[in-house]
């Protein structure tokens, strides 16, 4: 606006002068205002990701590490992965109490940890359930393996990752960690996997294979 002012200033200023003098005056004015005032165009920012710069999940592998290690009972934590795919399996006895369904309450800050290193990965999420093989009361182990991967997806969305992104299974106790009677190795089996992976839009929708 400045510029403007003055550059009309000049211009009735030049009036005054006489007419061939003012001719050059008001072409030179206009040949420098023409080089000056133009705007320059306007380039959007780019943003960079994880993604982008060829990581792949390997930043989210190092955050959800460092997530685990606040966690007293780290133990009963397994994280695995590399670029491609990763895999959090959380002993369902740090989520839930014996029996139940629904995740404790000391459990939640865990999985609001978790959801906030998740929710800003695009892809696909397959939360899986797994149970022991002890007979449960009132409640099967096929649904009791489900409804907590259910109850794992909803705490997911409700710390804000997109819905549409997950799926809930439930496997009974047909896939154990280990295959021995004892206590110890029924509390290994219980457990909920969450898996994710980069590399096809299908694969995250089977069953990831777990080391023991």
């Amino acid at each position: 606006m400045t510029l403007l002012c003055v550059f009309f200033i000049m211009l009735y200023a030049v009036q005054l002068i006489d007419d061939e003098q003012g001719s050059a005056i008001r072409s030179e004015l206009e040949g420098v205002f023409s080089t000056v005032l133009p705007p320059e165009p306007i380039t959007p920012p780019t943003l960079s990701t994880p993604l982008e710069d060829g990581n792949g999940l390997l930043p989210l592998l190092a955050d959800i590490r460092q997530v685990a290690q606040f966690i007293p009972e780290s133990d009963d934590i397994r994280i695995e992965g590399d670029q491609d795919w990763i895999t959090v399996s959380l002993n369902a006895d740090l989520l839930f109490a014996r029996g139940e369904t629904r995740i404790r309450d000391e459990a939640l800050p865990l999985m609001q940890a978790i959801a906030a290193e998740l929710k800003d990965f695009p892809f696909p999420i397959n939360v899986q359930g797994h149970s022991d093989d002890t007979p449960a009361k009132g409640i099967t182990n096929w649904e009791i393996s489900a409804l907590r991967a259910a109850s794992v997806v909803q705490n997911l969305v409700l710390y804000g990752v997109a819905p549409q992104r997950m799926a809930a299974v439930g496997l009974s106790y047909y896939h154990p960690l280990n295959t021995d009677d004892t206590e110890d190795a029924r509390a290994k089996n219980r457990r909920v996997v969450i898996f994710m992976t980069q590399t096809s839009e299908a694969a995250p929708w089977s069953r990831p294979s777990e080391r023991n």
